[in-house]
């Protein structure tokens, strides 16, 4: 049995207001392909499936689309979607019950028993081989907000000093003793979670920092014992976190921000062979869409502009033209002073394969690297990222960075304004 553990796909994110749709359409085929190629039972897809609360009707097409090709080529392909901190639950569960006929689990939230309990009997998928037996059963949690589960569900237990943690780390332990009282046959234990694990790595201003449980940044992976294998979501960055069981971040298909420019991405390989061994195997999707900053180290201005203008044009169609962040040193001896660094810079690439996003001015007395850029001031406030603008912003007034807790929501008011612009244009 083959299964592919994906994640974070974020469909409707933009650089700016670049659209990624083509990047997303060319990752479906790339794991259309996969499935086909791999002949894969089951896909896992450990949450924000989408990168708002409420996407475009573009991005909800495109999906919707995607899952009824896959159901038209492979019938019996079981696809399970759990929900993640950027999707919302109630939005999800408006096609739940359709995608039901698409052989197509959908879990946006956890959902309650009369009594007011985690309902955890739902949670619970078995997932078949191409024969149709059980070869393993799958706990696909969503992202579990604190009104998703009470903080006394476990008073009676001791996991975790913090209340909710605690609750949380109980859930999991109760899905377990079920699975296992279901698994008769050696069929293998797997959950999908969509959190931040202890140990695990990803850019200090990856978009995907950590989620707070209760009071707890991270949790431990010591809650996953029993299981055979991990799939979470939630962090960008593809990696592997011990092997007993492996608790395993697939990674975004592609990058989210500049952050993410090195990150590896694709998706997971499950293998369960005839003997009811557990592999796994990453496996890279292709970067259809480079994003790089230009030059790789900050030079004077006249250097960098020299070097914009050997950037290729006419070598590509629009949509594979690649996001460049463009970074200088203040030292811009040898410019005039009639035109902006910005003007300078747009200039220069004036009919070049490439789509501005955002221009870095590094003060020179700092080392040139990720450390200076801490420190640059922002210029051409038309090509930068609006959130770039008010961190700057908030430095300047305040003298340190800003808040994790206000940069969220300051992306939420944002993601906000641009629905409703998109939505006003196409009135």
């Amino acid at each position: 049995m083959k299964i592919i553990h994906t994640s974070d796909w974020h469909l409707g994110c933009s650089l700016e207001y670049h659209n990624r749709i083509y990047e997303h359409k060319c990752f479906f085929e790339f794991l259309r392909e996969t499935i086909r190629k791999e002949q894969v039972d089951a896909v896992l897809v450990s949450g924000d499936i989408y990168d708002s609360a409420n996407p475009a009707t573009d991005y909800l097409k495109l999906l919707n689309e995607f899952l009824v090709s896959l159901f038209r080529e492979f019938p019996n392909l079981q696809m399970v979607l759990t929900g993640g901190n950027h999707d919302s639950a109630a939005r999800l569960g408006v096609d739940r019950t359709i995608l039901e006929y698409l052989n197509t689990h959908l879990i946006p939230r956890i959902e309650t028993t009369d009594g007011g309990k985690p309902d955890l009997e739902r949670l619970i998928i078995p997932l078949k081989d191409s024969s149709g037996a059980v070869r393993a059963y799958c706990a696909a949690l969503p992202f579990i907000r604190r009104a998703d589960i009470p903080v006394t569900y476990a008073s009676d237990r001791s996991y975790h000093e913090d209340q909710f943690a605690n609750a949380v780390f109980a859930l999991h332990r109760d899905l377990l003793d079920l699975m296992k009282a279901r698994a008769q046959d050696g069929e293998k234990l797997i959950v999908m979670d969509h959190t931040t694990i202890s140990g695990s790595k990803f850019s200090d201003n990856e978009a995907e920092h950590s989620i707070v449980i209760g009071n707890v940044e991270s949790l431990s992976s010591d809650m996953y014992q029993g299981f055979d294998y991990v799939a979470l979501g939630h962090i960008h960055a593809h990696q592997a976190l011990g092997d007993n069981p492996p608790v395993v971040y697939s990674g975004s298909p592609i990058p989210i921000s500049f952050t993410e420019k090195n990150y590896r991405h694709g998706v997971e390989l499950i293998t369960i062979d005839d003997d009811g061994k557990l592999s796994f195997q990453h496996v890279p999707a292709p970067r259809v869409v480079d994003i790089r900053t230009v030059p790789k180290e900050a030079r004077p201005l006249s250097e960098v502009v020299e070097e914009l203008k050997l950037l290729p044009e006419g070598e590509l169609p629009p949509e594979r033209y690649p996001f460049i962040e463009v970074q200088y040193l203040e030292d811009s001896s040898g410019m005039s002073a009639a035109l902006s660094a910005g003007a300078y810079i747009k200039e220069a690439l004036e009919g070049k394969d490439a789509r501005l996003i955002k221009i870095r001015k590094i003060e020179k007395a700092n080392p040139v690297g990720a450390e200076a850029s801490k420190d640059a001031s922002c210029i051409d406030v038309a090509s930068l990222e609006p959130e770039e603008i008010f961190r700057q912003y908030y430095f300047d007034r305040r003298k340190e960075e800003l808040p994790e807790a206000l940069r969220l929501e300051f992306r939420r008011v944002l993601e906000e304004v641009r629905q409703q612009e998109q939505n006003d244009s196409r009135a």
